[in-house]
């Protein structure tokens, strides 16, 4: 059985987007992975806050669409903090601060 969770949903009604300027650098999300099938984001990706289905107890989400890893993980819409992110490819959810690579010393 697969679950989906924090999903790109660009149907829904009334959605916003929030960008970050600056973010189409690709070095930008170069230390940012999923930790469980190792894909990478890039700055168009983009998440809606929606509660529905993921491991986060549980909120009204307000629908915001943007890309995660702009904000680490708070949505600018409501400004919940996401504890959780879905990979948009392999759609597991894993702890947010888990996706970002250890930097080498």
């Amino acid at each position: 059985m697969s679950t989906l969770y924090f999903l790109k949903d660009d149907r829904a009604p009334g959605q916003i987007t929030f960008d970050v300027a600056g973010l189409g650098d690709k070095e930008a999300f170069s230390g940012i992975r999923c930790p469980i099938c190792s894909w990478r984001p890039s700055a168009s990706s983009r998440w809606s806050c929606d509660c529905v289905g993921t491991p986060e107890p549980f909120f009204e989400g307000c629908g915001m669409a943007w890309n995660t890893f702009a904000t680490r993980g708070r949505c600018p819409g409501c400004s919940h903090q996401w504890r959780w992110t879905t990979c948009l490819q392999c759609h597991q959810a894993s702890i947010h601060n888990d996706w970002y690579e250890e930097e080498a010393p």
